[in-house]
């Protein structure tokens, strides 16, 4: 009778640690997929957390203005049912402090800077240019051409004054959507640039009155009542009324402005491009 042998000890051994390291690797498989499906929901619920953010904090600087300072808010979204999710936003203003007009004209609109930082190289495009010493250093003071600085002398209060309307309709904003990951902390950053006409404006370039209360420090504040633009630094004219200090523009409050004609401004609705009553250049047909 012959007798049946079965694995020796070495043997039984082996198998055990070949099985515990394939279960091993299915594990950490398993957990790695389970882990990553956790992060990508989290990730898909901040990114349509924040896109909801994005869209109130434009709304709201759209119905209220700019402020001319940076402004930072913060807050959670325990009202859209998650506490764990948490969002800070920031909404930078051009700062054009320390850059001269020239400097901040011939970035924003491409235009060729002269070598002392001026529009002396502007002044070329029109067949003009700066004088050129000895030493080869070229001076912005005089023009080789009289058109050249007839066309500079207009071209410059044009430039600043845009320079000036950007600086107050165009602000950046800055949105942090972050939440906590185990012992980490997960962000997700957004950045837009808006760009708004004024009090009730909206992202498509319209324009709707507000209605209700204004908001704080709107009484305080002058703008142009041409443009609608808030001008800094109002001080009283010769009968007491707050004139524009750069061109002595007489100014209106802002409140009056916003209610004025429904916030449009004194503007009368368009024709659709045909001229009331057939007139045209001041005739008469």
């Amino acid at each position: 009778m012959r007798r049946t042998h079965g694995f020796t000890l070495l043997e039984t051994v082996v198998a055990l640690a070949i099985l515990a390291l394939a279960l091993m690797a299915i594990f950490d498989i398993n957990s790695g997929a389970v882990a990553n499906h956790a992060y990508a929901k989290k990730l898909t619920v901040a990114t349509l957390l924040a896109r909801s953010k994005m869209t109130d904090l434009e709304q709201k600087l759209y119905d209220e203005g700019f402020s001319n300072d940076d402004q930072e808010e913060s807050g959670d979204f325990s009202e859209e049912g998650w506490e764990s999710f948490k969002w800070r936003a920031k909404i930078i203003a051009p700062q054009t402090d320390g850059v001269s007009p020239d400097q901040l004209i011939g970035a924003i609109f491409n235009l060729p800077i002269g070598e002392g930082g001026d529009l002396s190289g502007l002044a070329s495009m029109f067949g003009g240019g700066g004088d050129t010493g000895k030493d080869g250093s070229s001076s912005s003071q005089t023009t080789a051409n009289p058109l050249a600085g007839a066309a500079m002398g207009m071209a410059q209060p044009m430039f600043t004054q845009m320079v000036q309307q950007i600086t107050q309709t165009v602000r950046e904003l800055h949105l942090t959507v972050y939440w906590r990951e185990g012992t980490q902390v997960e962000s997700l950053d957004l950045v837009t640039h808006m760009v708004s006409l004024g009090p009730g404006s909206d992202r498509n370039g319209g324009f709707q009155p507000n209605n209700g209360t204004q908001p704080p420090g709107t009484a305080d504040q002058w703008v142009d009542p041409a443009t609608g633009f808030i001008v800094q630094n109002a001080t009283p004219g010769p009968n007491g009324q707050m004139v524009n200090p750069a061109n002595g523009q007489a100014l209106m409050r802002r409140t009056d402005f916003l209610s004025r004609s429904g916030g449009r401004g004194g503007g009368q609705p368009g024709t659709g491009g045909i001229v009331p009553g057939g007139q045209l250049q001041g005739r008469t047909r």
